[in-house]
């Protein structure tokens, strides 16, 4: 079962998998945008990992030094994916949903609608216990049904994408329950590693 928000430290509940933001939406209604300190806080990353991926224009620059709601949501889902993909591969698809980052006019969802939706295709494979590329696609189609995007090709570039980032999340995550297994049983025999 799922232990935190994907992307950051906060603990999981299961009220959140219809709408994964809402955890953040409180905190960001009170402070207006969170501080580098407090940013790093929520996401477990380093203050310099957070400033390089600004400078790299994959997030906009902050404003009076306070990270707005877009500007966070898209360094969490950065720090979602990025144990189990490239981070030039999650900034392409990033891109390839929603254009360029200081630009809403080209996005085809936007980045807070995309956080939720991958949590909640991530809570439902995780529920069914299923990493299977086919009940993963018909979870995401589920989720997309009624979905009016821009154009006629945003639907399916959102399932593709949205697909491959739920799966690269899970490959990630079944790692981590590898290199468990593999120190559980190197610690019960007594052995090095």
């Amino acid at each position: 079962m799922m232990k935190n928000v994907p992307g950051t430290v906060l603990p999981w509940t299961d009220g959140l998998q219809k709408n994964a933001f809402a955890v953040l939406s409180p905190v960001l209604a009170v402070t207006k945008g969170l501080t580098l300190s407090q940013l790093k806080e929520l996401t477990g990353l380093e203050g310099s990992t957070i400033q390089n991926w600004v400078k790299r224009g994959w997030v906009e620059s902050p404003t009076g030094k306070r990270y707005t709601e877009q500007q966070i949501v898209r360094i969490v889902i950065i720090n979602m994916l990025r144990n189990s993909m490239q981070l030039d591969r999650i900034i392409a698809l990033m891109t390839y949903i929603n254009g360029h980052v200081d630009d809403r006019s080209d996005d085809i969802i936007p980045d807070r609608e995309l956080f939720s939706l991958l949590c909640s295709v991530v809570y439902e494979a995780d529920r069914m216990h299923s990493t299977d590329r086919q009940v993963i696609a018909s979870i995401i189609e589920s989720h997309l049904r009624g979905y009016r995007g821009p154009n006629e090709q945003s639907k399916e570039k959102l399932e593709r994408a949205v697909l491959c980032m739920v799966l690269g999340y899970l490959a990630s995550e079944m790692k981590k329950q590898a290199d468990a297994e593999y120190e559980q049983l190197f610690l019960q025999k007594g052995e090095t590693k």
